[in-house]
Formats: C-alpha cells, structure tokens, sequence
C-alpha cells in the first residue's frame, strides 16, 4: 500500500490520481491541472479550509476543523462525509453513503445518500434522494424528494414533490405535492398543492391544497384545505376551514367549522361551536352541534342535535331531530322523533313522535302522535294520526286536525 500523501502550507495543490489517503493542511485552493476531476481513493482528511476547483471523488472524505470545505463540482464519496465542526458546499450533485457536518450542508444541484445530517441547516437546491435528512436547525430542499425521513430541529421546506415516510419539523412545515405518511410539526404546516398524508399532526395550523386526501388530522389550531378535500378523521381544536366541497369520514372541533361548498361525512359531525355550509350538508352519522348550524342547501342526516339556531332549505334527520333551549330553526324539518326544547322557535315540523316544551313557537306541526307543553304557542295548522296532547296555556291559531294519513312532506316544505 502506498504511504498517505501529506501537504500543507501550499496556496495551491495540484493533483489528479491518488492511489491511497491524502492529508492536506493549511491549503487554500486543490485543483487537478490535467482537467475537471479530482481521484483519491483512499481518505481524504481537510484540515483548516479548503476549495476544490472541480470535482472530487475519494473513497472517505473527513475534516476537524471548524472550516468550510467547497467543492466547485461534482463530489462522489464512496463511503462517509465526516465534518463535525464545520462545513460542506457543493456546486454540483452531492453523492455518498453518509454525510455529517457540524455546521451546514449546501448542495446546488442533486443529493444522494443513505443518510445527510447538518448539526446547523441542510439546502439542496435540486432533488433529493435518501433514507434520512436531517438539520439540527432548518432543511430546505429546492427540488423532488424521496426521502423516509426528513426532519428539522426549526423548519422543513420541500418546493418540489416530495415522497416520505416521515415529515417532522418542531416549527414550520412546507411542501407542494406528493405523498407523506406520517407529518409531525410543532407550529404551522403547508402543502401549496394537493397532497396525501396519512397522519397530519401539528400543533398549530395547518393548509393543504386542493384535491389533498388526509386520512387523519389533528391540529391544535387551525386546519384550511382546498376545494375536493377527502379525509379520514379530522380533530382541530379550534377552526377548519374549507374553500369548497369535501367529503370524509367524521370531524370533530372544538370551535367553527366553515365550508364554502357541500360537506359530507359518512360518520358524524361534533363541533362545539359553529358549522356555515355554502352547499348541502349530510351525515350517515349523527351531528351535534353547541352553537348554531347554517347551510345554504339541506342538511340530511341521521341524527342531529342543535344548541343553538339551524337554518337550512330543508332538514332531514331520520333517527331523530333535538333543539336546544331558546333556539331557533329557520326551514321544514322532517324526523322520527323530535324534541323542541323550550322557549325555542321553530317552523314547520314533519314527524312520528313530537315534543314541544313549554313556551315554545312553533309554525306548522304534522304528526303521528304530539304532546305540547304549557304555554306552548302554535302558530300553523296541526295534523295528526294518532294522538295529539296538550297541557294548559297552549295556544292553537288554527284548530287541530286528526286525519287518516298525512300529506307526503314533499308536498308541506
């Protein structure tokens, strides 16, 4: 084996071929007179700070010091990039087994590896290929990504497609498109795009481009997505946000949830606050709702509970149909069961078994069998087909009626 070449105290080292290590200290510029590439087969070990004029290829790549290392080409390391103090840049594409730096990576053009790790920030300015990037402070990729892990101490920003396993970011987030099976990030997270994540999981907000499909969503704040949003399971404890339709499987938020088209879930909506649907809104699944419930079109569902006031063109609730003390309903609402709480408003009602609390207002009531509580107002007709109840103080503007079967409600609405 040959002997390690040792250079040091040169402003200028000249090499092409080195069969072997190399050492090169206190050095300023190596370049290769002969053209563009630089060959070292063994390990090459930087001490003190060191520009490549071209491109460099060596079996380990290794410095201590707490320089920059600058390669104005292409780099190929066969095995390990080891800087723990300092610094690497590349101009060109970035390729090795591992590469560890104490300071920050910089690669303009392509990264491949096993795994790339910055003790400070990672920046590739084209695509990215690896198991795991990480950056102690921020990682910032230009281009594509496929990656298992990506993660940043401070933010990840990917501008390109991105395929990962694992997202994780204590601060900010950021991608265009592609797939993510598992995001965690402690601040805010945005996808410009449509993406498709598996687990979205951030701390604060959260936004996804149209046509994203997220299987499940837990925000502590804020969650926005584009029109055609497909979910799984959204939990948000403050606010989701919708610019269009989207369809899922349930959603339950601690405060609003605003949609600009149709919403529909097949499990159950639970929002302690507001629900504003600019189109229909249906649930397979039971809604329950603390506050008040508006939706521009109808709102079809299993089961709903309102605290507040619902407003809809039509209401449709086939299990059954529950308002809350002193509110109000604006819209025809059918269901087996209904319950109007007392001092509560509503319009015309359409149901098997009916309730009416006391001091409530009611328009039109239709019926198999309704019991009205004192001092109750009705406002409508009343029809009936089995029985009909009422305790002192009721008011009837028009007398009730018992029939044989009644009107379809198509033809009441």
């Amino acid at each position: 084996m040959a002997d390690k070449l040792e250079i040091k105290n040169q402003d200028l080292v000249e090499l092409t071929t080195v069969e072997g290590d190399a050492e090169i200290r206190n050095c300023r510029t190596l370049t290769n007179p002969e053209g563009d590439k630089i060959i070292i087969t063994g390990t090459l070990r930087v001490i003190d700070e060191l520009e490549v004029d071209g491109s460099l290829e060596c079996g380990r790549l290794e410095s201590k010091s707490r320089d920059r290392i600058t390669v104005n080409g292409n780099l190929k390391v066969e095995r390990s990039v080891s800087i723990p103090k300092g610094s690497l840049e590349v101009d060109g594409n970035a390729e090795a087994r591992d590469i560890e730096v104490g300071a920050s990576l910089v690669v303009r053009r392509n990264l491949e590896c096993v795994s790339a790790k910055a003790g400070g920030s990672v920046k590739v300015e084209g695509d990215a290929k690896a198991q795991r990037i990480t950056g102690g402070g921020s990682v910032k990729i230009e281009g594509n990504v496929d990656v298992e892990r990506v993660t940043g101490g401070g933010s990840v920003g990917i501008y390109g497609k991105i395929k990962a396993e694992e997202l994780d970011a204590g601060g900010s987030g950021k991608t265009a498109t592609g797939y993510i099976k598992k995001v965690s990030v402690g601040g805010s997270f945005k996808a410009t795009d449509a993406i498709e994540i598996e687990s979205l999981d951030v701390g604060g907000t959260a936004k996804v481009g149209p046509g994203s499909n997220i299987s499940s969503v837990d925000i502590g704040g804020t969650f926005k997505a584009g029109d055609g949003l497909t979910f799984g399971e959204i939990d948000v404890g403050g606010t989701v946000k919708i610019e269009g339709s989207a369809t899922g499987k349930s959603i339950d938020v601690g405060g609003t949830v605003k949609v600009e088209g149709d919403l529909e879930v097949t499990e159950g909506l639970n929002v302690g606050g507001t629900v504003a649907v600019g189109g229909n809104l249906k649930s397979d699944g039971k809604i329950k709702v603390g506050g008040t419930v508006r939706a521009e079109g109808r709102i079809d569902t299993f089961r709903i509970i309102v605290g507040g006031s619902i407003r809809a063109e039509y209401i449709k609730a086939t299990d059954g149909f529950r308002l809350g003390k002193r509110a109000e309903v604006v819209g025809f609402v059918e269901s087996k069961e209904i319950l109007i709480r007392e001092r509560a408003r509503t319009e015309s009602l359409y149901g098997t078994d009916i309730r009416i609390e006391e001091r409530a207002r009611v328009g039109n009531v239709y019926g198999k069998t309704i019991y009205i509580e004192r001092d109750a107002f009705i406002e409508g007709e009343i029809l009936y087909t089995d029985s009909l109840e009422s305790e002192d103080g009721v008011t009837f503007r028009q007398e009730p009626k018992k029939v044989d079967q009644l009107p379809p409600p198509e033809q009441l609405s």
